[in-house]
């Protein structure tokens, strides 16, 4: 009889230990999947955008402060800041950066990218957040280029990955202009004369002159821009990117319906962009809609 009490308290001793070591089990995998579950909500609470830091006024990143400034760099902490999201930089230059959101490693591009056909068929974008009017930019005492007809036999400078590159190829189809393709310092070389011209926003070439006096530079024919890029944000065509994307293009029709946009652009243009006849056209195209 007493054995057979004591084999009955094992028994119920070993089940207690059974119950007791499954709780503590389960506890285990409910509180790592709740940690998983945390460190992936705070990751979709980060917006990653890739931008190369050295295109001023848009982005700018100074090596002695590691501090970031710029007309994009202010408008994601404004987007991050109405949508609840972090933004974190990832300083890449084209076409890097687009290969890391291909890799799914950033989220999106900021350095005036525009809208090509290349590109559409690729990835989604927002509804245009600027419109960037380009002319030929030339040495201040180049009085030979008025005009593009002027280039033929001369040389023109574009930057590797740049947009440009797609729309100086439609404009030039002969090829009866030399291209050189930079990484950087057109501007320099084309004020110190070793490259005749490049295609440059004039909207933004002041600000640019203001701040490196040192460049002796003029865009020309003012009144007939080249070509005039249509900026915006591309997303990946995948569920984290379609997400985003409609996110972004929600906090952007607000930044303009409440005069946020319009004071960034104050701030780093002394206009709103928004109300330049570029802008103006292309809302007409598009059947009066602020974006595309």
């Amino acid at each position: 009889m007493g054995m057979m009490l004591q084999q009955e308290r094992k028994m119920k001793m070993r089940k207690a230990f059974s119950l007791a070591w499954g709780l503590a089990l389960s506890l285990v995998v409910c509180t790592a999947a709740a940690a998983s579950a945390a460190e992936k909500g705070a990751e979709e609470r980060v917006i990653r955008v890739a931008t190369p830091g050295n295109y001023a006024p848009f982005t700018m990143y100074d090596e002695l402060t590691q501090k970031w400034s710029g007309f994009e760099i202010d408008m994601w902490y404004a987007i991050g800041e109405k949508a609840g999201y972090e933004i974190q930089w990832v300083r890449l230059d084209l076409p890097a950066n687009f290969a890391e959101m291909d890799l799914g490693r950033v989220d999106t591009v900021a350095k005036q990218i525009s809208i090509t056909p290349s590109r559409q068929q690729k990835y989604d974008f927002t509804q245009p957040y600027f419109f960037s009017p380009y002319c030929l930019t030339v040495r201040e005492d180049n009085d030979e280029v008025k005009t593009w007809k002027d280039m033929e036999g001369k040389s023109i400078a574009l930057r590797e990955g740049g947009s440009e590159l797609e729309f100086i190829a439609a404009l030039d189809p002969k090829n009866k202009v030399k291209k050189s393709i930079y990484e950087s310092n057109i501007l320099q070389d084309v004020s110190l004369g070793r490259v005749t011209a490049t295609p440059y926003p004039f909207l933004t070439l002041p600000w640019v002159l203001r701040e490196n006096p040192t460049l002796k530079l003029k865009s020309v024919d003012l009144e007939n821009p080249i070509f005039t890029e249509v900026n915006a944000y591309p997303f990946a065509r995948t569920d984290r990117g379609r997400e985003l994307l409609k996110l972004t293009d929600g906090i952007l029709t607000r930044m303009f319906e409440d005069g946020s946009y319009a004071k960034l652009c104050e701030k780093w243009f002394g206009m709103n962009v928004m109300d330049s006849k570029y802008a103006k056209e292309y809302r007409e195209k598009q059947g009066g809609k602020q974006g595309k």
